[in-house]
């Protein structure tokens, strides 16, 4: 085994040790960490949810990420202390992970959580049902776009944390503008938009003036090779409302996550 891969397997140990995984869990997700399914995995964690997983999927790879990884703490940390109640908008849900994730870490008020994928549906739905939050979360099975069509699934061969959005056409999964996810919203809280849709941003922000107005922080997950920094920096300079930028993007990175916050707008 070389030092590489043993810093990495150490590094990950450690990771799940220090996680919010209950004690007993901790031992189970490294023992079913090579597991080949199918089937599905159930995990307690504090504050008295479970996440289901299904095994022999990138369900475990979703859950390093958010969970272990905690790619979103940044952006959580970035945000300003007297915040309050917001609403939450999930596009690119997945199984639910990042919606429990930024949950317990906000005063999530309402939730809608946006998933094209029926078999990720399902399990978003059903993790949203263990978490007890079928009152306050609308899920939602559709692509989120610049404008309404139907667009098919198209497999980027990452498995199932990696589907993507085709083409338009006139048949397949709904595709819904924002600004009409954004409307199904009950409150008036500030909107916090998670956005992690493999590349199909790129629709989202050349077409920003749409849905700016609705919209107060974003938390981006950016994909370089559908929609480059540089080209996202000038929609966001071409919107008619001040943005600040939270993160440094790494050079030649393919994936970003920034916070985007929105402020007056431009006079």
């Amino acid at each position: 085994m070389g030092l590489h891969r043993l810093h990495r397997i150490l590094r990950k140990l450690w990771l799940i040790a220090v996680s919010d995984l209950m004690n007993p869990d901790k031992l189970r997700y490294v023992l079913n960490a090579a597991g080949h399914g199918p089937g599905i995995l159930t995990y307690r964690m504090r504050g008295g949810i479970s996440v289901a997983l299904r095994e022999g999927t990138t369900d475990s790879k979703v859950f390093d990420e958010i969970f272990l990884e905690r790619a979103y703490a940044p952006c959580v940390a970035a945000l300003p202390d007297d915040l309050g109640p917001v609403t939450l908008i999930d596009l690119g849900a997945n199984i639910g992970l990042s919606v429990l994730y930024l949950a317990r870490e906000l005063a999530v008020g309402e939730i809608i959580a946006v998933e094209p994928d029926p078999d990720n549906f399902r399990m978003l739905a059903e993790n949203m049902r263990r978490a007890r939050f079928a009152g306050r979360c609308t899920t939602v099975r559709a692509f989120a776009g610049a404008e309404h069509g139907f667009a098919e699934l198209h497999d980027s061969g990452n498995g199932a944390w990696g589907m993507r959005m085709g083409s338009l056409s006139d048949t397949g999964t709904p595709v819904l503008p924002l600004h009409e996810i954004a409307g199904i919203a009950k409150t008036t809280a500030p909107i916090v938009l998670k956005c992690d849709i493999e590349g199909a941003e790129r629709r989202l922000f050349l077409r920003i003036r749409d849905w700016e107005h609705l919209i107060h922080y974003i938390f981006l997950e950016l994909h370089t090779e559908f929609l480059s920094i540089q080209e996202m920096l000038a929609c966001v300079e071409s919107s008619g409302f001040e943005w600040t930028i939270h993160g440094t993007p790494l050079p030649g990175a393919s994936i970003v996550v920034l916070l985007l916050e929105r402020g007056e707008r431009r006079a």
